[in-house]
C-alpha cells in the first residue's frame, strides 16, 4: 500500500463505504498511534490524522494481515474510531462552509453596477471645467472633469449616499443623524458635516482622501457584512491637512499629511502682518504651527525647553516653517502617520 491509497482507503471509511476488513485496519492502525487518547480536533484533523497514521505505518512496519487483525479489534473502538473520522469530517466542512459564508470570493465593486442596483440619478462631467452640483439635503460637490457621481433625489431619514467615478471636492452639510458615505470601488468614506477631496479615476493606482475641515473616517469596502463590520472596525480617521492613500494593488492604507497644507487657525492677532519671534522659545513655537495648520507635531518638550527661535513667518508653507525652527535649534523633522516628528537635543549642550 502506498501513499495515495492508503488516503484513499481513509476517505472510504469516513464516508462508510469501507470493508470491515478495511474498517478494521484504520481502528488498528489509529488505536497504535493515539494508545486510545483521542487528540484535540483542529481544522486540518483529517490531514494530520492521515500523516500522523501514515508515519506510524511506515516507521513500525505495521501493515499487518487484515484477517488476522480483525479478531483482535474491539468493536467499541471501531465505532469510536469512527465517530470521530466522521465528526472530523463534518467540522471541517462546516468550518469551509461558514468562512464562504462570511468571507465569500471577492466579486469587484463597479460604478455602474452600484448606480443601477440602487437606481440612482446621475450626474456627469464632460466638460472641461469643474461642475457644481447641489444635493437634496443642501450639501454640494464640486465635480472635477471627466468624473460622474450618482445619488438618490429621495431623502433618506437614516444616511446620505454618493458613488464617485473620477474626481470630487464635497461640502456636506451638518447633520449628525444622517452620516454622509462616498463611495469608490474600494473605499468608504464616511463624515457628518465637512469638506474632503476624493480622487479615485478608474485608472489610478492610488485613491486619495484629503480632507480641509472637519474629520473623515476612511475604511475599505467589503462584500460581505462580517468583512465590512471588520474593516470598519480598523477604519482610518483623518483630519485636516492630513490625507489618506489607498494602493490599489496593494489592498493597503496609508495616512499622511497633504500635500499642500493650508492655515486653518489664523492667528487673530494677524491679518496681513508677518509673525515675529524673538527668543521665544521653539516648543512654543512649533505649538503655533500645530494649531494653525491641525497638523500634530510631536516632540520632547523637556529636550527642547532651552531651544529658542528668533525669525519671522510671512508667506512660508508649513514644511517651510517647521524647517526654519529645526534649522535655528538644530534639529530634524520627518513625517509620520499624518503627523511631524521633531528629534533634536539639549540646546545648553
Amino acid at each position: 500500500m502506498n501513499r495515495t491509497a492508503f488516503r484513499e482507503l481513509l476517505i472510504r471509511y469516513i464516508n462508510g463505504a469501507a470493508t470491515s476488513a478495511e474498517k478494521a485496519l484504520i481502528d488498528h492502525w489509529y488505536e497504535g498511534l493515539y494508545n486510545n487518547n483521542l487528540p484535540v480536533l483542529k481544522q486540518s484533523a483529517l490531514d494530520n490524522i492521515e500523516q500522523e497514521m501514515w508515519a506510524y505505518i511506515e516507521k513500525a512496519g505495521n501493515l499487518p494481515v487484515e484477517d488476522a487483525v480483525i479478531p483482535s479489534i474491539h468493536r467499541s473502538i471501531r465505532r469510536k474510531r469512527l465517530y470521530y473520522l466522521t465528526a472530523a469530517a463534518i467540522i471541517i466542512g462546516l468550518i469551509i462552509s461558514g468562512y464562504a459564508l462570511f468571507f465569500p470570493t471577492s466579486q469587484p465593486f463597479t460604478y455602474e453596477k452600484s448606480r443601477q442596483q440602487h437606481k440612482l440619478a446621475e450626474s456627469v462631467n464632460n466638460t472641461t471645467t469643474p461642475l457644481r452640483i447641489t444635493l437634496e439635503d443642501g450639501s454640494y460637490v464640486i465635480l472635477k472633469p471627466n468624473s460622474r457621481i450618482a445619488y438618490t433625489h429621495k431623502a433618506d431619514p437614516v444616511k446620505r449616499e454618493v458613488y464617485l467615478e473620477g474626481a470630487a471636492f464635497f461640502q456636506v452639510a451638518k447633520d449628525p443623524a444622517r452620516p454622509f458615505f462616498v463611495y469608490t470601488n474600494e473605499l468608504v468614506t464616511k463624515v457628518l458635516g465637512t469638506s474632503f477631496d476624493v480622487q479615485a479615476f478608474p485608472h489610478d493606482k492610488t485613491i486619495r482622501v484629503i480632507v480641509h475641515t472637519g474629520k473623515v473616517t476612511v475604511y475599505q469596502r467589503k462584500n460581505s457584512q462580517a468583512a465590512q463590520e471588520l474593516a470598519k472596525s480598523s477604519a482610518t480617521i483623518i483630519t485636516p491637512n492630513q490625507q489618506v492613500l489607498f494602493n490599489r494593488q496593494q489592498e493597503s492604507i496609508i495616512r499622511s499629511i497633504s500635500l499642500q497644507p493650508q492655515e486653518i487657525n489664523i492667528p487673530s492677532s494677524k491679518s496681513n502682518s508677518a509673525q515675529v519671534f524673538t527668543n521665544a522659545r521653539a516648543s512654543d513655537v512649533l505649538v503655533s504651527i500645530q494649531n494653525a495648520y491641525g497638523i500634530p507635531v510631536i516632540f520632547d518638550e523637556e529636550l527642547l525647553r532651552h531651544c529658542s527661535f528668533t525669525g519671522a513667518f510671512t508667506n512660508e508653507s508649513f514644511f517651510e516653517r517647521i524647517n526654519l525652527v529645526c534649522k535655528a535649534i538644530e534639529a530634524k523633522y520627518e513625517q509620520a502617520d499624518g503627523m511631524v516628528v521633531i528629534t533634536g537635543h539639549d540646546c545648553e549642550q
